[in-house]
């Protein structure tokens, strides 16, 4: 039997998933010998005002189905409303510790609440004003430039598109749920997609579901959350990672994009849907 390639590529939303979930991660990938991708969140965690959402039934599904109170924590759901927001910049011994442990650290969000909820209505201003303060603290704690960007909530819209192709230390973005890899035809950057199942969207058949993707896939990427995978679900998480090891050859994100046949890949357009399991559309 022939071995998959696998990433994990870890998600880092809100200030508890940096502050818990990530060092109950570290401490799993090192049991398992896997060097993981992480995209950081950098800026205030306005979680709270995700609490709009909760009029959209399948948002509050969601909810439920992945025990939020559980995963994102009670505080959690206040930051930005009746709390005021931490910034997750904060927590700098959390952010170093993902790298001295061998992992990579990309750019993920500056305010991820303000890019999930409101990216298609953002000025060209706003946009450029969230990564230039979100870049300016990934560089401030890691002393150096990120190569990937990968979006919240895989959403973006193209006035985001038209800033990111400026910038010229990305080597390659994260963006969207599509099958496979191809060119983003704005920025001519490689899109390296999340296209394996994601646990927040089906929990209760996640170690099945995502078990037989994973075996059916030749180089995948699994998109992981430090609130989910590295919160309530983390059991569900190790069971899978003991039913692929024996089969599986674990990439970093950027190892994955460097052994990539850029010049056969599609050059296209992102595309828009909802997928099962997902309260809005996102990129494929």
């Amino acid at each position: 039997m022939s071995m998959n390639s696998i990433i994990i590529k870890v998600d880092v939303d809100t200030f508890n998933g940096l502050e818990n979930g990530v060092p109950k991660l570290i401490k799993v990938f090192d049991e398992f010998n896997i060097k993981a991708t992480f995209y950081v969140t950098l800026g205030p965690d306005n979680s709270g005002k995700a609490i709009v959402n909760l009029l959209k039934p399948s948002f509050l599904k969601k909810m439920l189905k992945t025990k939020a109170t559980s995963s994102y924590g009670f505080k959690t759901a206040l930051y930005g409303t009746i709390l005021k927001p931490p910034i997750l910049a904060w927590l700098k011994d959390n952010l170093l510790k993902i790298q001295s442990m061998g992992h990579e650290v990309e750019f993920h969000a500056y305010d991820h609440r303000l890019w999930q909820d409101k990216i298609y209505n953002l000025s060209y201003t706003d946009i450029k004003d969230w990564f230039e303060k979100g870049i300016s603290a990934y560089f401030s704690i890691y002393k150096k430039y990120p190569k990937s960007f990968g979006a919240p909530g895989w959403v973006c819209s193209q006035k985001a598109l038209n800033y990111i192709k400026g910038l010229k230390f990305i080597k390659f973005l994260s963006l969207s749920r599509a099958d496979t890899p191809f060119i983003e035809e704005t920025t001519q950057l490689v899109e390296i997609p999340s296209n394996l199942p994601c646990l927040e969207e089906n929990p209760k058949d996640f170690t099945d579901v995502a078990d037989k993707a994973i075996n059916k896939t030749k180089n995948g990427v699994l998109p992981v959350h430090a609130e989910i995978e590295g919160g309530p679900f983390i059991d569900k998480f190790i069971k899978l990672l003991n039913l692929i090891k024996s089969n599986t050859n674990f990439l970093t994100m950027n190892e994955y994009f460097l052994e990539l046949d850029k010049k056969n890949l599609n050059v296209r357009k992102f595309e828009s849907k909802i997928l099962p399991g997902r309260a809005f559309s996102c990129l494929v």
